[in-house]
């Protein structure tokens, strides 16, 4: 994965492992990041794909948070990481239903962490993707949800009923979302009597995935503008940080 560049601070970071503490008192794995200044900052949690909390997937955390937001990563596998398709496909069987209440509980977190300003969004990867769009649907606290070729195909039919603004990232050429898919979501989001500013982003010559280690040129540019998309729309729904148009990070 490329480092990707941005017109905006660059923050110092402290990351690593933490637990969460759900309401039922069960613990939660995550990976967290965050600028090691004592502002305070908007929050992400950011969902991982179908593979885990992989190397990239904290390379994603870390740059959120050097851009200056406050990241937690939910670990849905408990520390286990697939390799292949099958392995991922067993992980995610195990998982069973309980996804979407482990994200549930890293946004309360987030909601109320002393080191946030308390506007949360839900960030997520494929298969973290399609989780991000159901916590737009079912909380009434974020600020917004960023979908990367997530699955809304088990949301057809509550599109119209989010909570939060949704920005959602395909390729054209994705072999699992089709364009009558997209079309349906833009749809329904359209039709969402809330008036909020929803957006849906496809790229040219993309397929499904922008973010892998054996990225070529061009999907790794597919995910430049898909990360710039990004924070455009964050930064138009989460008070603060700040654009600094003086510097670029590289």
């Amino acid at each position: 994965m490329p480092i990707y560049s941005a017109e905006r601070l660059e923050y110092g970071i402290t990351c690593g492992h933490i637990q969460i503490v759900t309401e039922a008192g069960k613990t939660l794995p995550a990976y967290w990041a965050h600028p090691n200044t004592g502002r305070l900052f908007p929050a992400i949690a950011l969902i991982h794909d179908w593979w885990g909390i992989t190397p990239i997937i904290r390379r994603i955390a870390n740059f959120f948070a050097q851009s200056g937001y406050y990241v937690i990563v939910p670990d849905l596998f408990d520390g286990q990481v697939a390799s292949t398709p099958q392995q991922a496909i067993e992980l995610l069987q195990a998982l069973g239903d309980d996804g979407y209440p482990r994200i549930n509980a890293a946004l309360s977190v987030l909601e109320s962490h002393h080191n946030t300003n308390r506007d949360v969004a839900a960030v997520g990867i494929g298969m973290g993707g399609s989780l991000a769009y159901e916590a737009a649907i079912v909380r009434e606290d974020m600020e917004a949800a960023v979908a990367f070729y997530g699955f809304p195909q088990r949301y057809l039919g509550r599109f119209s009923e989010a909570n939060a603004p949704i920005l959602g990232l395909y390729g054209e050429d994705d072999p699992y979302i089709l364009p009558p898919v997209i079309a349906r979501l833009r749809n329904e989001l359209a039709a969402n009597s809330g008036g909020l500013a929803h957006e849906i982003a496809t790229f040219a010559g993309a397929g499904h995935g922008f973010f892998h280690e054996e990225a070529s040129d061009a999907e790794r540019e597919v995910g430049r503008q898909a990360l710039k998309k990004t924070f455009a729309f964050l930064e138009q729904h989460l008070r603060g940080p700040q654009k600094s148009p003086a510097r670029q990070v590289y």
